[in-house]
């Protein structure tokens, strides 16, 4: 992934390869656009941290340097580029400079997704995308080209989000056993305060952004719940305890985990239940996810390994309380611009390409009584799929056993 600066450049290789990549996809250029940071895309191919207030593209061609477009009052983030710069100042002149950079009938690949099916890829604007046509070129998504280029995260990326997995995971536990303790010695604990507690956790740890669902009972059943100082609950027996967590290391990529408790001794059995389909369903879409890789990783999409995780819940009887997608993109942000694990809110037809994360966490929720979700991380390395997450959960944590109160993992 791109780590953004103060002005525009693309190292060397990073352009030999996305030339390579439109030479394979028989596309004639890249055409990145951006105006008050719109596209995220374009300022992370091209190391942009701060957005701009005047509308630039940059036109990466399959050979020879890239050409930047840029406004008179706007020369200082081009300073360092190292393809030409057209100036413009007047409408006229950014339009004539459009037409004479692109030649009708070229295949040009924009940040655009047909019918709005993926948001995230979405970022031409409709104006735009007139001016484009007028100049006569052929828009193509750039779908895979952003995967590789403004999602994938680097071996250093991929290392720190293990550090961070691991850390969330000891969080997690501790934080369980702060809810347990409280529980057991009549303490009132409430979620905001263990919420608070986890941030501090994660902080202490050297993690940053952190954020944090606790839900207990029937809050748990809120997908996106978020406990206030005043609105939040206590904890309490024989109640499920939801923690969702995510941060990272500074400039690096997102862990994002949620895992799962109850506040007794004995599941319930409608809670037995749905933990089993959640967890058969998170199975299934690192199963599927591993075999389709494994035949044919061209073939690996998120919207089918959605699908794999959804059949085992539509399976248990369960399919009308699994209300979002399978999963999330994750690189410098939580939700990331690389393909989602989603055929159902959105087609996400992209393919899992080599060098990217993304969560899986299928949910079940019964609004008033209690929520279940198991969310884990996955990394496709050249090889295939890998879990990052350490030790995923198995069972829900049964926190006032003595035997898990007496154990120090996950």
């Amino acid at each position: 992934m791109a780590h953004t600066a103060q002005r525009a450049y693309i190292e060397p290789e990073r352009l030999k390869a996305i030339q390579t990549a439109l030479r394979q996809a028989g596309l004639d250029g890249w055409l990145l656009y951006d105006y008050h940071a719109i596209n995220p895309i374009a300022s992370r191919v091209l190391g942009l941290s701060q957005p701009l207030s005047r509308r630039y593209f940059v036109l990466i061609p399959v050979e020879g340097k890239p050409v930047a477009v840029a406004h008179s009052l706007e020369r200082p983030p081009w300073s360092e580029w190292q393809g030409s710069i057209r100036v413009y100042f007047t409408w006229q002149e950014l339009e004539k400079t459009l037409a004479e950079i692109l030649n009708p009938g070229l295949q040009i690949a924009v940040e655009y997704s047909e019918m709005d099916r993926i948001p995230q890829l979405d970022r031409l604007p409709a104006g735009i995308h007139d001016l484009l046509d007028r100049a006569g070129v052929n828009l193509v998504e750039s779908g895979e080209l952003a995967t590789r280029f403004a999602a994938s995260w680097t071996s250093a990326e991929l290392e720190s989000h293990r550090k961070s997995s691991g850390i969330l995971a000891n969080v997690a536990t501790r934080a369980f056993k702060r809810a347990a303790e409280s529980v057991t010695a009549g303490e009132a604990l409430s979620e905001w305060e263990l919420k608070r507690a986890i941030i501090d956790m994660c902080s202490d740890a050297g993690l940053v952004e952190t954020d944090a669902i606790v839900a207990v009972g029937p809050n748990a059943a809120d997908g996106h719940y978020e406990p206030t100082p005043a609105t939040a609950s206590t904890m309490a027996r024989d109640q499920v305890l939801l923690i969702d967590l995510w941060a990272r290391e500074p400039g690096s990529v997102y862990a994002d985990q949620t895992w799962m408790g109850f506040m007794g001794t004995e599941l319930p059995e409608e809670v037995r239940d749905a933990w089993r389909a959640v967890h058969g369903a998170r199975e299934a879409a690192v199963a599927y996810a591993r075999e389709t890789f494994a035949a044919d990783g061209k073939d690996l999409r998120g919207c089918d390994v959605d699908a794999a995780a959804r059949a085992v819940i539509e399976q248990a009887g369960y399919l009308e309380r699994f209300n979002h997608r399978t999963g999330h993109s994750i690189d410098s942000e939580v939700h990331g611009l690389g393909p989602n694990i989603d055929g159902v809110e959105t087609r996400d037809e992209r393919i899992l390409l080599p060098g990217i994360g993304f969560s899986i966490e299928p949910g079940v929720y019964f609004e008033g009584e209690f929520g279940i979700r198991s969310e884990i991380n996955v990394h496709i390395l050249p090889e295939g799929p890998e879990v990052t997450t350490p030790n995923p959960q198995d069972e829900i944590y049964l926190l006032l056993t003595d035997e898990w109160q007496s154990s120090s993992n996950l």
